[in-house]
């Protein structure tokens, strides 16, 4: 239901997009209804690209030390170089949601920013579990370790086939229990701990990769961020689904977990304040229920979301529960 939301909010903006074309190649007249405004966001968008590059080029040396030196240290500075970079990303999990609605090709974007953060998710898809020690892609022998392997056997046959992301890596360098993973679960020279590691190396690129498609150096518009907001929301929607109601052996992991519930309103809250109050212009109240999530969550935001002109059902209605 997720991504159908962002489908038929993206197939809006395109289309709108479509009209304003039309009408301008017509007799000059009165701006369509349907005409969008520019939100300039180029400073937004250049540090938020500057610090997620700088947090992932942190994660990258601290694996190459850890690499070079596969030690406890080492190790312990590997996960928390991780959970930094998780941070940043999902402090500019609006930013991003709204660029993947904006481009072109946005239903091969939405795919992309999914990717980026799939949850919740098979943990034994990906990797060995206690109970079933030569599980998982990365200890399969007869699968190549490739970028475009992991691509390929990401959400193969359902969704929760993750093998690529940041929950996904979080699996893989963590592990699934309250234990983290023991430092002999990457020492070696082949076999699963070889291919562990070399698994976080490419998880990691992919990452950037990912991130780097869904750049966008022009404006955004209000259908935009519209977009993006509804993508915010639905994405933190599924931290409140009740543990009762998913299938047995799916995880959100415990990193997802602490990151997204605060990192994703917060994201929101300090969005750029030029671009907001820009929107605000565009689209009276935004501003306003950001300011009153401060001290009521999230529950402004879906109030204003309900009073914009595009008819939606809203993330956690009891027909619109986010996949």
């Amino acid at each position: 239901m997720r991504f159908f939301l962002m489908a038929l909010l993206a197939g809006l903006l395109l289309a709108c997009d479509n009209d304003s074309k039309d009408d301008t190649e017509s007799a000059p007249g009165p701006a369509s209804a349907h005409t969008l405004t520019d939100i300039p966001a180029a400073e937004w968008q250049q540090q938020a690209d500057e610090r997620f590059t700088a947090a992932a080029t942190a994660w990258q040396q601290a694996l190459t030390r850890f690499e070079q030196s596969p030690n406890a240290d080492n190790l312990a500075a590997l996960r928390d170089a991780l959970s930094q970079w998780y941070q940043r990303f999902a402090s500019q999990y609006l930013l991003l949601a709204s660029r993947a609605c904006q481009q072109d090709g946005s239903a091969n974007r939405q795919a992309i920013l999914a990717r980026l953060d799939s949850w919740p998710l098979y943990p034994g898809y990906l990797d060995a579990l206690p109970e079933w020690p030569e599980s998982g892609l990365i200890s399969d022998p007869y699968l190549e370790l490739t970028r475009q392997n992991l691509r390929r056997q990401h959400g193969a046959t359902d969704p929760a086939e993750a093998s690529l992301g940041f929950a996904a890596l979080a699996v893989a360098l963590n592990g699934t229990t309250g234990s983290p993973k023991a430092l002999a679960a990457f020492s070696g020279e082949e076999g699963p701990p070889a291919r562990r590691r070399q698994y976080l190396k490419l998880a990691g690129e992919q990452l950037v990769a990912d991130q780097q498609q869904l750049s966008l150096n022009r404006p955004l518009n209000e259908l935009a961020l519209q977009c993006g907001l509804m993508e915010t929301l639905a994405h933190w929607q599924q931290l409140q689904d009740p543990a009762s109601e998913q299938e047995e052996g799916l995880l959100i992991p415990a990193l997802s977990t602490s990151i997204n519930e605060t990192g994703l309103l917060n994201a929101v809250q300090t969005m750029d304040p030029a671009v907001l109050a820009r929107w605000d212009q565009v689209n009276p109240g935004i501003a306003g229920s950001i300011k009153q999530s401060e001290e009521k969550g999230w529950a402004p935001i879906k109030a204003w979301l309900t009073t914009v002109s595009i008819t939606r059902q809203m993330p956690g209605s009891t027909e619109s529960r986010p996949d």
